[in-house]
């Protein structure tokens, strides 16, 4: 019996070294963030999990050669994958943290490329970055002191982890820019450039995608509010991040037009796959009167024609809205006393177009998603 105890023991034990659940701690103290975590993007990067990189996946000729290169930004939680070698597989790590909390806590910097940039994670154990005002610059180190033959004790600092105030990226929201900033192909194609630009705005991607919000932050120390980390457009807070998208109504005279200003410091939606539409609706009398919407979309290939990310060589076409752009649309339809007009701006996270040659008919992912909605009595 000793004996098949101690080969469980062994058995367990190895499992659980191959797929380490990182975040198995940070849940007991921070029981809010960790839920939030849960329905986030980060907790729902892997193929195990995203139909949308699944599908793509399913179709880059790596697979077939065995080497997964998306791990850095998509699963860098699965230590079983290094340096793009190997597949992923059914682990843990895979399904439940992808990106784990570690993983974005321990960028201690950001390395520049031109294929695409690089988080250099620190490797000192339990000592993690983040972001505090009141405190920027400081060094939290658990330490505890005894007084009256050690009947009374003090503590300072968490007992599971440092925390190091320090970091400035935390500040900036540079942090977020090791994965989410631009990515070439092997043929040193830019497929996707976000093009950020924070240096005129307050604004951060912090600021916007990760708001404050009410409840504490840690069980340890109660706090009034905490960073959101359900981080995405997608199936979490568009109507917080409308408020970055100001839409409204002016009229010419051969019709109206309608002004879309982007608050964001980054451009609007610049993955290939996405596709965004300005829907525009009058509503007169008993009538409504619905116009051709205006898309928004970055279409690359090769050859003249659309093609796989992997591919492509050129831009066929690119309308998406640019970084704090103001961007005009013009309608010739004219407007009469009495008429209601409703402007909605969404988008699709994959284009229909596209999403038939992904089988990806009927999923999530091919809704059309209102980002932002004003309606204007004429």
């Amino acid at each position: 019996m000793r004996y098949l105890l101690l080969l469980s023991f062994i058995i367990l034990s190895a499992l659980e070294a191959q797929t380490p659940l990182e975040n198995t701690t940070c849940k007991a103290c921070h029981p809010i963030i960790f839920a939030e975590y849960q329905h986030s993007q980060h907790a729902k990067a892997s193929i195990w999990s995203d139909p949308v990189h699944k599908a793509i996946w399913d179709k880059h000729p790596y697979k077939k050669q065995g080497k997964y290169t998306c791990a850095q930004c998509h699963t860098p939680s699965d230590h079983t994958l290094k340096g793009g070698k190997g597949l992923p597989t059914d682990n843990a790590a895979q399904k439940d943290e992808p990106i784990s909390c570690q993983g974005c806590h321990r960028i201690e910097s950001i390395e520049e490329h031109a294929h695409t940039n690089r988080n250099v994670i620190q490797t000192k154990p339990k000592y993690f970055y983040s972001a505090d005002v009141k405190r920027k610059g400081k060094k939290i180190i658990f330490h505890e002191t005894s007084s009256f033959f050690g009947l009374f004790k003090k503590t300072t600092g968490s007992p599971y982890h440092d925390i190091d105030y320090s970091n400035d990226l935390f500040y900036t929201g540079k942090m977020c820019l090791g994965c989410h900033d631009h990515k070439q192909n092997g043929k040193g194609f830019s497929l996707c450039d976000l093009g950020v630009k924070q240096g005129g705005s307050k604004e951060t991607c912090i600021s916007c995608h990760m708001p404050q919000k009410l409840g504490t932050k840690v069980n340890l120390k109660q706090t009034a509010t905490h960073a959101y980390h359900g981080m995405t457009i997608h199936g979490g807070i568009p109507a917080e991040l409308s408020r970055y998208i100001k839409l409204s109504l002016s009229t010419t005279s051969d019709g109206f037009a309608v002004i879309l200003h982007n608050e964001a410091t980054h451009t609007l939606f610049a993955q290939p796959l996405r596709l965004a539409q300005l829907r525009v609706s009058i509503y007169r009398d008993d009538k409504t009167i619905s116009l051709p919407p205006r898309t928004y979309v970055r279409v690359i290939g090769t050859r003249g024609k659309p093609s796989m990310p992997w591919l492509a060589d050129t831009v066929l076409k690119d309308t998406s809205i640019k970084a704090l752009e103001t961007r005009e649309e013009h309608f010739d339809t004219v407007l009469k006393q009495g008429d209601k007009v409703e402007m909605v701006l969404g988008y699709y996270l994959v284009n229909p177009k596209v999403a038939g040659k992904l089988g990806l008919e009927g999923d999530a992912s091919t809704a059309f998603t209102v980002l932002t909605k004003k309606v204007v009595d004429f």
